[in-house]
């Protein structure tokens, strides 16, 4: 079951995407769309900047979104995963999931544009890395649930977006790769240029990344022989 709206990660990770989006809007109204545009400039993510030593677009990215369709969609996504994944972890863990996933995606779409000259160098935004981490790290807890309004199990459904996310990726047209360029061109042709302005390599990292990693943030159990070796300590100082 999901939780309500309240003082949890998942209510404020949303607000503050909203927030942020509205900043931007007033921006854009008070001041136009060059400030508009510096506003973007400075906190999206791009291997341009990271040269620059803007380190701190490996965060900021996350927050800001090119449009409401985009904003609804993963502040929606955002609530669900880490609604679920309050369950059972704590809001601090969930975030630093978060953070982890988004900075490990953003790390991986500036090295691809370090390396592939002919790839898009437009700005990075938006939180889908960091969530994709959040949403396969419950799917990888919960292999069995099933998605609201998606008829399929977690496990295949986290299955279907590591596939497409990183068969989307190395047909690019971008990465000049023989056949699954033409392949990414001719999909291009059919679906239009935003279908490669997408960074579905960010994607699959960060999803990957959730999957992977979801183990390391739960609290460590105590063993039967930490027990034992407590209690001989404990008895060790009360003999002294």
């Amino acid at each position: 079951m999901l939780r309500s709206p309240g003082l949890n990660v998942a209510t404020f990770g949303g607000l503050t995407m909203v927030a942020v989006h509205l900043a931007a809007l007033a921006i854009h109204r008070l001041w136009g769309m060059e400030a508009l545009q510096s506003f973007y400039l400075h906190g999206g993510l791009s291997w341009e900047g990271i040269q620059q030593g803007q380190i701190w677009k490996l965060f900021t990215h996350s927050w800001l979104h090119g449009n409401w369709p985009h904003l609804s969609l993963n502040v929606f996504l955002f609530y669900y995963a880490a609604a679920r994944l309050s369950h059972v972890l704590s809001s601090w863990r969930i975030f630093g999931l978060f953070l982890i996933c988004a900075f490990g995606s953003g790390i991986a779409h500036v090295a691809t544009q370090a390396v592939f000259a002919d790839l898009p160098k437009g700005l990075l935004v938006g939180a889908s890395g960091g969530l994709m981490g959040m949403l396969l790290g419950f799917f990888a807890l919960s292999p069995e649930s099933r998605m609201l309004l998606i008829p399929v199990s977690a496990r295949n459904l986290a299955k279907g977006i590591l596939i497409s996310s990183s068969f989307l990726f190395i047909i690019t047209p971008g990465l000049s790769l023989p056949l699954l360029s033409e392949l990414g061109l001719w999909l291009e042709e059919g679906f239009g240029p935003s279908l490669f302005k997408i960074s579905h390599l960010a994607h699959f990292v960060g999803g990957f990344l959730g999957w992977a990693l979801i183990p390391r943030f739960f609290p460590r159990l105590l063993t039967l022989d930490d027990l034992t070796r407590m209690r001989n300590e404990s008895l060790s100082e009360e003999s002294l």
